[in-house]
């Protein structure tokens, strides 16, 4: 049985529309949600769209707050990687808009892991660590070529 839409009771979504949007509750992209259910990213947006006109919303993070049932107003934003991170949010505030954590059915949903970023100091180090590999390689590229120089010159004549 579909779940009762707080607001839009008489709105009835189809089963694969629901799994669109549960997949984006859970932070995932249109690709990931894809992948899972099987069908292009088109087809998810597409269904998100759909979702979107029944409810008269505008965004899929409002009609994900109707659906199960969060805050209303709440500004859940897909989930991005590494530097398509939206600046200015704070992952506190985004875990808070998910609604404790729980799908329609009160499972608990599998959060994405914790980005980890280098500090200055490591990012530097791990900079100078390419420079140095780079410079030691072709130091060896050059050597090599010359040795190949001088074997032909010995024995090429």
């Amino acid at each position: 049985m579909p779940p009762t839409i707080l607001g839009a009771p008489d709105v009835k979504l189809t089963s694969r529309q629901l799994q669109c949007l549960e997949g984006f509750w859970r932070r995932k992209t249109a690709k990931e949600i894809g992948r899972q259910l099987g069908i292009t990213h088109y087809a998810v947006e597409k269904h998100l769209l759909a979702v979107r006109q029944q409810l008269g919303v505008t965004s899929s993070a409002a009609a994900a707050a109707l659906v199960f049932g969060g805050p209303q107003g709440t500004t859940v934003e897909p989930y991005y990687g590494g530097a398509e991170l939206p600046q200015g949010r704070e992952s506190s505030e985004i875990e808070s808009a998910l609604d404790g954590g729980r799908s329609a059915a009160g499972a608990a949903i599998d959060q994405p892991p914790p980005i980890n970023t280098l500090g200055a100091g490591m990012t530097l180090l791990a900079i100078l660590a390419v420079a140095v590999g780079s410079i030691l390689s072709l130091a060896a590229l050059v050597g090599a070529a010359q040795g190949a120089n001088q074997l032909w010159k010995t024995f090429g004549q």
